[in-house]
């Protein structure tokens, strides 16, 4: 039903995603972690809030294969390159003790060697919000940010919808067909007794 935009309202959607996700101490504690540095228009994206939904409507634990974090942020100043590996330092060294293994992406564009190449087949971007609809997998096109206030706030240029449809769709207009391949043989070996596809 919440996968039918014309039985649910968004806000429905996310209001459910909010709480599965305040649900997740893990994850919770790894976003006040991450807010501490201060990252100029940050986000937890993909996988990291993908799968603990998933996880809840399959009933498993909220960290079944999730031990990525995949975070996001923009930034287009001087000595940006610098910067990002002085962020990794930090948020490795606050989040040492978390299940996570942490993945840091500066999308405005200069990226640490890991990261270069992640985005080559699309265009770029402008903010964090629309680094999203670069993913090859269109149903990660999602982020969240703990604000300072503890709100959350989340980021879905494409709507929520089709996350909760539980399908893996492939992002037509900047798809990379093996790394798009590579992440459904993932999901799929997770949870052979679902169908993504």
């Amino acid at each position: 039903m919440l996968a039918d935009p014309h039985m649910t309202s968004e806000e429905d959607r996310k209001r459910i995603l909010e709480l599965t996700l305040r649900a997740d101490r893990h994850l919770i504690a790894a976003m006040k972690g991450v807010r501490s540095l201060h990252l100029p228009d940050w986000c937890v994206s993909g996988t990291s809030i993908v799968w603990p939904l998933w996880a809840a409507f399959l009933g498993k634990p909220s960290s079944t294969g999730n031990h990525h974090l995949n975070i996001s942020y923009y930034d287009t100043s001087d000595r940006a390159l610098q910067k990002e590996m002085t962020y990794l330092r930090h948020i490795r060294q606050i989040l040492s003790a978390s299940p996570y293994q942490v993945h840091l992406r500066n999308q405005a564009g200069n990226s640490m060697p890991e990261n270069q190449g992640q985005l080559s087949n699309c265009a770029s971007v402008t903010c964090t919000a629309e680094s999203l609809l670069k993913d090859p997998v269109e149903t990660y096109a999602v982020g969240a940010r703990l604000e300072n206030d503890g709100q959350l706030t989340l980021l879905a240029p494409l709507g929520l919808s089709g996350i909760y449809a539980m399908k893996m769709k492939r992002n037509k207009t900047c798809c990379d067909e093996e790394l798009f391949l590579c992440k459904l043989a993932r999901v799929e070996a997770m949870w052979p007794e679902f169908s993504f596809t």
